[in-house]
């Protein structure tokens, strides 16, 4: 017995020697020196413990994200369509025609067929203001959506008499009262799979004027809008009436090719005249020195400079058109260049930078630092490839990070986090990676013991296990 308890101690001691001299197994770990020798030349390596104030100053070090390229930019298709949008052309309307000075003699007063009121209907060029639920929209949706800073935004009503909803083709609401255009508007966002929660209203009241000219305040077109437009009010709207002698002043509306004359004084003194509703075209023309020629002339004028408005709506809207479709080419580019970007990156072929994990890890791999953005070290040590719980020593983590320094090209910096410690892991989530960052985590003190044991004495606790029943016997 005496002699088996002696072949045990001396076993014991043997490896525990042979370990220590690192004959059987070499453990790598990080060492503090001045001039360590390896394969690149004399590295002075300075261990600095990672607390709040070394992660700040680490952070310090100038470093720079990778930049991805313009077409992963959210506001690239606005800023590549602003700089080839085609601005819409200018339009000069003409001056209405003099207006003489000959004294009229007595007129009879012919009114206009009474109309009744009726509902308004949307036409071309109105501007409809459509507030929707755009949170869900996708990447194919965003050249409709790029000009909207809300989910409110106005659509022209198009010269086919429709307007182009993102997500739900185009929609024809020209002749549709308001009522008649929200239902066809929330069929069609239906069919589309689009949340139908939505507000009407109309911005711009573009397709249905009525102009005024003469001895007024200042000429205008006035439009009409959901509530009806009366004569009086189609005058007020010019600034008013200004004629000296009610007597021998006349109202002319020009309607439908047909010319109705009503005296001052009576549109002045009778309610039911000066509540003669306006349809759309109509012109009207205050006249205090009468002559018929001119009142005419003005009226065609009038249709010239309401045609050349439309003439100048026609353009925007084939203006807007044409920047519509160059945010669909620009787009459709910037989606072929980010999948070209994303296969160069999986061939390797885009310069990118690392972090490296090694030692005591799952599995020694790189880990990708992201573009335009900053890694963490917890982002480093909590994914999958991280930390073996079984053999790593948690209270030996290392970031090795090479001086930029370039006076000190040959110094290396191993910042050291003690995470037996728990609290001291929130460190982790404040140190910024760098290009070229390796993440080291030491073996346990038991992992290296065991390891050399297993290397020199394969079967060495079958025979200690063999020795000490020889001694219990």
């Amino acid at each position: 017995m005496a002699m088996a308890l002696g072949k045990l101690v001396i076993a014991a001691a043997a490896v525990g020697s042979l370990s220590a001299c690192n004959v059987i197994y070499t453990s790598p770990s990080v060492e503090p020196t001045l001039s360590l020798q390896d394969s690149t030349g004399q590295l002075a390596v300075e261990v600095v413990p990672l607390t709040f104030e070394s992660t700040a100053a680490a952070n310090l070090t100038p470093y720079v994200p990778a930049r991805l390229p313009l077409g992963f930019h959210p506001d690239a298709v606005r800023k590549a369509v602003a700089r080839q949008a085609v601005p819409p052309a200018p339009i000069s309307l003409p001056q209405p025609p003099t207006q003489p000075n000959a004294r009229p003699g007595f007129i009879a007063d012919r009114m206009p067929p009474p109309l009744a009121p009726q509902p308004y209907r949307i036409g071309v060029a109105d501007v409809l203001l459509l507030a929707v639920n755009s949170s869900n929209a996708t990447l194919d949706q965003l050249p409709g959506l790029i000009t909207a800073q809300s989910s409110r935004q106005g659509f022209v009503v198009q010269d086919d008499g429709a307007i182009a909803v993102p997500g739900a083709d185009r929609i024809t609401v020209a002749g549709l009262t308001m009522e008649e255009a929200e239902a066809v508007i929330f069929q069609a966002l239906v069919t589309a799979g689009i949340d139908p929660t939505f507000s009407l209203e109309i911005a711009e009241f573009n397709s249905q004027r009525v102009s005024i000219g003469g001895q007024v305040g200042q000429p205008a077109l006035v439009p009409i809008s959901l509530k009806p437009l009366y004569l009086h009010e189609a005058v007020d709207s010019a600034g008013g009436m200004t004629i000296t002698d009610p007597r021998v002043a006349q109202i002319q509306i020009f309607r439908d090719g047909q010319m109705y004359q009503i005296s001052a004084n009576r549109f002045q003194s009778d309610p039911g005249v000066r509540q003669i509703l306006m349809q759309d075209g109509d012109a009207v023309y205050v006249n205090a020195d009468y002559e018929e020629e001119r009142a005419r002339a003005f009226f065609e004028e009038q249709v010239n400079i309401s045609q050349l408005q439309r003439s100048a709506q026609q353009l925007t809207l084939q203006t807007a058109q044409i920047n519509a479709q160059l945010a669909d080419t620009e787009l459709d580019r910037l989606r072929l260049e980010r999948e070209i970007f994303k296969d160069r990156v999986e061939l390797g072929a885009v310069r990118r930078d690392y972090a490296y994990l090694a030692g005591e890890v799952v599995r020694p791999a790189r880990f990708p630092l992201p573009f335009e953005s900053r890694a963490m070290l917890a982002d480093v040590l909590f994914n999958e490839r991280a930390i073996n719980i079984n053999f790593g020593d948690y209270g030996e983590i290392y970031v090795l990070r090479r001086s930029t320094d370039p006076d000190e090209p040959n110094r290396l910096i191993a910042y050291h986090l003690d995470a037996t410690n728990a609290s001291n892991l929130v460190l982790a989530s404040s140190m910024e990676m760098h290009g070229g960052d390796v993440v080291f985590v030491a073996e346990q003190p038991v992992t290296a013991w065991n390891r050399a044991i297993s290397q020199l004495f394969p079967t060495l606790f079958n025979s200690l296990t063999s020795v000490a029943g020889n001694i219990a016997n």
